[in-house]
């Protein structure tokens, strides 16, 4: 992997030492590890983004395509009993 420089305050590497001292894993692990968990999020926000739109737009019509689609589906779930 490429190595990467990385300012941190004194402070806060101190912290990330201490916590990978304890779990006996090296500081590079829990800033690698962060960076995936940060930029996953960021993913995560973006799809829930879409899927917020998806309902924002009406789907299927609005409530008038909802109510007609759920009338066909419970129809055909009802016909396979």
């Amino acid at each position: 992997m490429p190595a990467v420089s990385l300012h941190l305050s004194q402070k806060i590497l101190e912290v990330i030492k201490a916590k990978a001292s304890a779990a006996k894993i090296p500081v590079s692990q829990i800033l690698r590890e962060a960076v995936e968990q940060y930029l996953h999020e960021e993913e995560k926000r973006k799809a829930k983004e879409r899927v917020l739109k998806f309902f924002k737009d009406k789907p299927l019509g609005g409530k008038k395509g909802w109510e007609n689609f759920h009338r066909e589906r419970t129809g055909a779930d009802g016909c396979r009993g």
